[in-house]
């Protein structure tokens, strides 16, 4: 399954060089997650279980200047019994999309109070795995 969106940058999003600053692409990666698993209708509770984010990185293959929206594509690579490893291209919106970047991750599915992984919840698998 693939997910796409398209996030403006804010002036505030640009740092002492003029791009950019790249803590702000992961705020627009946690913002692309966040809304891919809402798309899936992902039940996420604090109370009981949910994705934790064990590990994101990024290459950085060219600079973005204000004003632009970022389109991330989202992938998901590979299904564990508790974990998800996606991968995210990152284009500057417009008539020539540029790649801008790219990205991996992986979540996995933990029980909040016990800290411990559980499975995949069958509902998000489901949708997951069909075309």
């Amino acid at each position: 399954m693939e997910h796409s969106i398209t996030l403006p940058i804010r002036w505030g999003d640009m740092d002492a060089f003029g791009h950019l600053n790249n803590v702000a692409i992961f705020r627009l990666l946690e913002e692309c997650r966040i809304q891919w698993l809402s798309a899936l209708e992902c039940p996420i509770d604090i109370q009981e279980t949910g994705p934790v984010v064990i590990n994101v990185s990024c290459d950085f293959l060219k600079q973005v200047v204000y004003p632009a929206d970022i389109n991330i594509i989202t992938r998901v690579e590979n299904i564990g019994r508790s974990s998800l490893e996606i991968s995210h291209e990152l284009y500057i919106a417009g008539d020539k999309p540029q790649l801008c970047g790219r990205a991996s991750g992986k979540m996995v599915w933990v029980h909040y109070q016990d800290e411990v992984s559980v499975p995949l919840p069958a509902e998000l698998r489901t949708r997951l795995t069909t075309p």
